[in-house]
C-alpha cells in the first residue's frame, strides 16, 4: 500500500491510499492533479454527468446526503487511509449541429472535449475540495494518466504507476519539487 498525506488549508492534512493487487498495477497510474485544473475538467463533462455536484461549491458539497460519510472516513487518520478517487481522462471530438434559422442554415461543428468522469470517489472529492485542498492524488488508467497530467497535474510532479509508488509515505502538496 502507498498513503498520501494530503495537504489541506483549514485543518491537518488527511491521508489517502492506493493498495496494488495481484494484476494489471503498471496498467493504473497515479497524478497528484491541481484541484483548479481538475474542477474545470470535471465542469467540462459534455455528458453533464453528476452535474450538479460537479457545479457546487464548499456549502452546497456540505449538503450532499453522502458528505457524513467521507467526514467519518478521513477520521481515521494514517491508520485507515482512504483510498484515491478513481477517475477516466476522456478527450473526444463532439459534434454540435446548430440552425440559424428554424431548421434551415444546418451547421455542424466538431470541438474536442477533455474532461474527467468518476469511477469511484465523488464524495471523497468535494470533502477534499470543501476543505480547500490544492492537490489531490487521484487513480486512472495509464493509458490516460500522461493526458490527465498534461492537463492538470501540480506543476513538478510526475506520473507513477500503481506498482511505482507502493510502500510508501508520499506528501501532496501545491507547491513542487516532486520527484
Amino acid at each position: 500500500m502507498a498513503i498520501f498525506s494530503v495537504t489541506l488549508r483549514d485543518r491537518e492534512p488527511v491521508f489517502m491510499s492506493v493498495e496494488e493487487t495481484p494484476y494489471g498495477n503498471e496498467k493504473r497510474g497515479v497524478v497528484i492533479v491541481d484541484a483548479g485544473k481538475f474542477l474545470q475538467l470535471w465542469r467540462a463533462d459534455p455528458y453533464k454527468h453528476h452535474q450538479e455536484i460537479a457545479e457546487g461549491n464548499p456549502d452546497t458539497w456540505r449538503q450532499d446526503y453522502k458528505f457524513k460519510y467521507a467526514v467519518k472516513g478521513f477520521s481515521y487518520g494514517f491508520k485507515n487511509p482512504v483510498p484515491l478517487p478513481e477517475i477516466g481522462y476522456v478527450e473526444e471530438d463532439i459534434l454540435s449541429v446548430t440552425y440559424k434559422f428554424l431548421r434551415f442554415g444546418r451547421q455542424e461543428h466538431i470541438r474536442r472535449a477533455r474532461f474527467v468522469s468518476f469511477l469511484d470517489g465523488i464524495t471523497r472529492t468535494i470533502w477534499l475540495l470543501s476543505h480547500r485542498c490544492e492537490a489531490i492524488p487521484v487513480e486512472c488508467p495509464m493509458s490516460s494518466a500522461h493526458n490527465l497530467h498534461r492537463k492538470a497535474a501540480v506543476a513538478g510532479t510526475q506520473v507513477f504507476t500503481v506498482r511505482d509508488v507502493q510502500g510508501g509515505l508520499i506528501p501532496v502538496n501545491h507547491k513542487p519539487p516532486y520527484n
